[in-house]
């Protein structure tokens, strides 16, 4: 934890960002998986889940009604904006349940909503559940959200 808080968390951000070793600096992109060692539980500090909705308020990813997006580089990748993954949106929706903080716990709430009511939307339009039709981790992250 300690080696994690020194290389990859950034204060300011209140993340945790990939280091690039051939540059000597952390990469500051977005992506859902700076908030891997929230999820993990990888802090002593009770504020970090806080620190991680700032930084999620600040990058803007609340404004995004179907879910977290899984980077802001528009691309036209599967991985990158505006697709969402599961494993994605369960990383960051169980990391800010962390918090004793009713806001962040209502916004982690909140976002398993806008996850759920996607997959609705797609699954009543099309008959099917992406990715690739039901694959694990789509159907599994529903219903783990519809049983919390």
């Amino acid at each position: 934890m300690a080696a994690m808080q020194a290389v990859l968390w950034q204060e300011q951000k209140g993340a945790w960002f990939d280091y690039d070793l051939e540059n000597g600096r952390n990469n500051l992109e977005f992506y859902p998986s700076n908030l891997t060692p929230l999820w993990a539980g990888c802090f002593s500090d009770s504020s970090i889940p806080d620190k991680a909705l700032k930084y999620l308020e600040d990058s803007q990813i609340l404004t995004y009604q179907h879910g977290i997006p899984t980077s802001l580089l528009n691309t036209g990748q599967q991985w990158d904006f505006p697709n969402g993954w599961a494993p994605l949106q369960y990383l960051v929706i169980t990391g800010l349940t962390k918090s004793v903080s009713p806001r962040t716990q209502e916004v982690a709430f909140q976002l398993a909503q806008h996850w759920i009511r996607t997959n609705f939307d797609v699954y009543s339009q099309k008959s099917a559940m992406y990715e690739k039709e039901g694959f694990g981790w789509t159907s599994g992250m529903a219903l783990m959200l519809l049983d919390c």
